[in-house]
């Protein structure tokens, strides 16, 4: 993305598409018919992507469009917005307007963050991500026309579509984000025989004089600036401004006038003619402490407008070439055929809102709204918060094949080591700890020199109350390496730092005399609790995870006999009896005034999340006490998303993919989740919507995937959760850097599919009664030996190799 960024660069990012689509009414579609992405569309070299045919998950795409006949009203919030949503995870736009006459586009960008005002009396101050201004288009002098008003989002293309009816005319809008440059493109349309429309277009700024701001014509360009509060107001040790310029390709306005906030201009669209539009985006961000040269906000002005002014057709053509490729490359990365169309609904928009919202290559990830602010009051500042909103938005991106996704994110958990770490340090524990949210300001200043161990140990010092955060935020770098199996990130990117997690979590915990134990931790926020079920996973994830990879790396023999003992000494997993049952607790101890208790039916499945997911220390095939355990308590839970508290408010992105993990009757499990989506559904953006969050609910798509296909404990199981009644296929990323592509129809699977990226053993969970089967090197020809034993079968793949594995003698 162009953008000017102090002390690192960003790297353009490329993206995709776009086409037109009608509108009508806001039901789930047909459901798309499970003939479509076969596991024979896996291709021998499957390149970058999954050998998915565009040509089909288009026609599904399609299907699960958001699509109103009539205004989206309150798409300004302090919340995740109604309206609909376009970005190319840098800058983010929000289309919307309560009016039939006009529509109107919302700003954010990724890297535009200072204070805002969390309480006017007392004044107070929270780091937040902040707007940019907003664009309107409204025609003047025109009558709308009683019906005939939608909207669409064509999530294949990632543009949106607006019709405005008016008598004697229809001014058509097809808007969307450029994936090579920071920059809006809407064209304007009316059919032939229309009578003209003279449209105004006006760009505003939110009105807080907190936030220096101007708005003014120039060569023909309508313009913004704002900057955000880092002098006079909170602890921002951050400097940003940005700069948008919207013009009319080659052409002008007329009767141009500005404000101090606004400014607008008019034209005139013939009948059955076309116009474009294009605000192109100009940020900088610096650290106070920096002091090499900083753009003022009329040069990023005029950065704007010079790049806008060079925009012609040929720019145009690129690019929707880019956008083209980019969005075709992310829909056919993976595929998943359903047969039920709310699901798929749900499934690819929850897709289209990561591929829109994050991207690799720009220099900061996705807030808690991604770049979708709508004003200057965000809840929650929409920090990053380690305590699993930030990383649920990456549930089921490793799967989906989108690892790539995660790079921003990764970059900024490195980057944070070394603060956390002194702060850790200065607390008297060994490693580090990471505090509950963060903003992004950390990634504009040079890391701190490393401090000494201080002589005591003071809990109340270290980074948070809940000592999972650190291990929280490195999930999805732990998910990045054992999906992709990256060699080199492993050595120089995450094996650091799970040995920083690891010299916390062995320094924190505390030996009673027969076991280690963690005390002042805290499960849910603002406890003081000992042993909570997170804690006691994420540790096992770490340790488990460095026991792998120091045998991979050849490192560190000598501190595997300390990883054992501590694992085997360390305590199990609090439990307790609840309606006769065992059930998991979400703590040994819980010490919190508003949780009281340590079995929380109603509430999200926190007792859960460090033995189940995303701890990953248990799952089907596994260790059958604690499955039971796990089934018990997610039965007395009856946390299901449906009701209100926490299993609706934060529980959407962590019940369902337990549930399937755990292997939940799976018939149960699809009406379970169908029920959920259509509680916390909003058709105006075909997104779901809890209280307690944002973007992340796009998480439970590791739900459906894991239904699909699980890839736990160095076994691939195809179809594991999945009812056997329904008709379904995939192509998914397996762990072990495979991709696997199977299809059931009624009740049986013929043949699975397996592309191996990086070479070694493949283990699958047979799904046929046969106990056995043949292998065949589809790269090369011919069979493949294998050992089979319990109903599995290893074999070693080659790197870019292809494998079928069908019954013996098929």
């Amino acid at each position: 993305m162009t953008s000017t960024i102090s002390r690192r660069s960003v790297i353009a990012a490329t993206a995709g598409a776009a086409g037109a689509a009608s509108v009508t009414g806001v039901a789930f579609a047909a459901p798309a018919s499970a003939s479509t992405n076969t596991p024979g569309n896996l291709s021998p070299d499957c390149g970058s992507g999954s050998g998915v045919r565009w040509e089909d998950v288009r026609r599904q795409l399609a299907a699960a469009n958001p699509r109103v006949s009539a205004p989206i009203q309150k798409v300004v919030t302090n919340k995740y917005t109604p309206g609909m949503l376009l970005g190319n995870g840098d800058i983010g736009v929000v289309v919307g307007d309560s009016s039939v006459a006009q529509q109107s586009f919302h700003f954010g960008k990724s890297d535009f963050w200072g204070n805002n005002r969390k309480t006017a009396s007392p004044l107070s101050w929270q780091n937040s991500i902040l707007p940019v201004g907003a664009l309107t288009v409204a025609v003047s002098g025109a009558t709308p026309a009683a019906s005939g008003y939608s909207m669409v989002t064509d999530i294949g293309t990632a543009q949106v579509t607006s019709v405005l009816p008016f008598a004697g005319s229809t001014l058509t809008l097809n808007s969307w984000t450029a994936d090579h440059d920071n920059v809006l493109i809407t064209e304007l349309s009316s059919a032939a025989g229309d009578a003209d429309l003279t449209l105004n277009a006006g760009v505003v700024l939110p009105n807080d004089p907190a936030y220096p701001s101007a708005a003014g014509v120039t060569g023909g360009a309508l313009w913004l600036t704002r900057q955000n509060n880092a002098v006079g107001y909170g602890d921002v040790s951050y400097k940003a401004s940005v700069a948008s310029a919207t013009v009319v390709l080659g052409g002008s306005f007329t009767a141009p006038s500005s404000t101090a906030t606004t400014a607008a201009g008019t034209f005139v669209l013939r009948g059955g003619g076309r116009a474009v539009l294009l605000t192109v985006f100009r940020s900088h961000g610096q650290d106070l402490s920096d002091t090499s040269p900083v753009p003022t906000p009329d040069q990023l002005r005029d950065q704007a407008i010079a790049a806008a002014a060079s925009m012609r057709d040929r720019w145009l053509r690129d690019a929707r070439a880019v956008h083209h490729a980019y969005w075709t490359d992310f829909w056919t990365r993976s595929s998943v055929v359903l047969g039920d169309s709310q699901l798929e609904t749900y499934y690819f928009n929850a897709q289209y809102v990561l591929g829109s919202g994050t991207r690799s290559g720009v220099h900061n990830p996705p807030s808690l709204w991604a770049a979708w602010t709508t004003n200057d009051t965000p809840n929650w500042g929409g920090r990053y918060f380690l305590n699993y909103n930030e990383e649920a938005l990456y549930y089921g991106a490793f799967s989906s094949n989108h690892a790539e996704l995660s790079e921003s994110y990764r970059r900024m958990i490195l980057n944070e080591v070394a603060w956390q770490r002194n702060t850790t340090h200065n607390a008297g524990y060994q490693g580090t700890a990471f505090q509950r949210s963060l903003p992004p300001f950390h990634l504009y200043q040079t890391p701190p020199a490393p401090v000494p161990v201080a002589a005591t140990k003071n809990y109340s010092k270290l980074p948070a109350d809940q000592k999972s955060n650190g291990t929280f935020g490195a999930l999805p770098l732990i998910w990045h390496w054992e999906y992709t199996r990256d060699l080199d990130y492993l050595r120089t990117e995450l094996y650091p730092l799970l040995k920083e997690l690891d010299a916390f979590w062995r320094d924190f915990a505390v030996w009673d005399g027969t076991r280690w134990i963690f005390q002042h931790t805290s499960a849910h926020e603002g406890g003081d609790d000992t042993n909570p079920n997170l804690d006691l996973g994420f540790a096992r994830k770490v340790i488990n995870t460095l026991l792998d990879t120091s045998v991979v790396l050849g490192v560190d023999a000598d501190l595997r006999p300390a990883w054992t003992d501590f694992l085997a000494k360390l305590s199990a997993y609090p439990t307790g009896t609840y309606n006769g049952v065992t059930v998991f607790y979400t703590g040994e101890i819980i010490n919190n005034p508003g949780l009281p208790d340590t079995f929380e039916p109603g509430n999200q499945p926190i007792n859960m999340e460090g033995v189940i997911f995303p701890g990953e220390q248990c799952s089907i095939g596994g260790d059958a006490m604690l499955l039971q355990y796990a089934n018990n308590s997610l039965t007395q839970m009856n946390s299901w998303g449906v009701t209100p508290g926490g299993n609706s408010n934060n529980g959407f992105c962590k019940e369902f993919v337990i549930a399937a993990r755990v292997g939940w009757p799976a018939e149960d499990l699809f009406q379970k989740l169908k029920a959920s989506i259509a509680y916390l559904w909003r058709p105006s953006n075909n997104t779901v919507f809890q209280g307690g969050g944002g973007v992340e609910t796009t998480g439970t798509t590791e739900a459906l995937n894991s239904m699909l296909m699980q890839s736990e404990d160095g076994v691939i199981r195809v179809f594991p959760c999945w009812p056997a009644a329904r008709d379904a296929s995939f192509t998914l990323q397996a762990k072990g850097a495979f991709l696997v592509g199977a299809a059931q129809r009624g009740g049986k699977v013929g043949q699975v599919r397996l592309h191996s990226r990086v070479g070694g053993d493949a283990t699958l969970q047979l799904p046929w009664n046969t106990g056995s089967a043949q292998i065949v090197d589809e790269s090369h020809g011919g069979r493949v030996s294998a050992s089979s034993s319990g109903g599995r079968v290893t074999w070693r793949t080659e790197a870019g190799h292809t494998y079928r594995v069908t019954p013996k003698g098929r």
